[in-house]
């Protein structure tokens, strides 16, 4: 852990000063900061609905608790290139992320490590219920 000290001036304090006695105890210092559930479900809601191409208001994220670690169930419809543009492009299917199942693995790892970095929570699973399948046109680039 790195810790930087300021005087009141905004200058940095000889560095040998910070290393002879910690700002924060070996303890974890006085008080707690605590993150809301509602919090973290919003911010697991925006992260699930960006991974998934849907919108927000289409998901829904429980959070329980998995032995001090989160453990989420997303239940939202993914987004999908219609079929007859993967009949009539070949690639598109590739391009898309593969199948239903495939981007929904790739999905709960991609969530869960979001949510990690973002929350500072530890992640113990994500479990994807695919709600329905919302068909996107793929718009031309001109």
């Amino acid at each position: 852990m790195t810790t930087a000290v300021l005087d009141r001036t905004g200058s940095p304090h000889d560095d040998s000063a910070v290393a002879e006695s910690p700002a924060v105890p070996a303890h974890g210092g006085p008080g707690r900061t605590r993150i809301a559930a509602k919090a973290l479900e919003h911010v697991a809601v925006a992260i699930a609905a960006e991974t998934l191409g849907v919108p927000a208001g289409r998901v829904k994220v429980e959070l329980a608790d998995d032995r001090g670690a989160l453990a989420l169930v997303v239940t939202s419809p993914m987004r999908a290139v219609p079929l007859g543009r993967i009949a009539a492009v070949p690639d598109a299917f590739a391009r898309s992320g593969g199948s239903v199942l495939d981007r929904a693995t790739a999905a709960t790892a991609t969530i869960g490590a979001k949510l990690e970095q973002l929350s500072g929570s530890s992640v113990s699973r994500v479990s994807i219920r695919v709600s329905g399948l919302e068909i996107a046109q793929e718009g031309r680039v001109s």
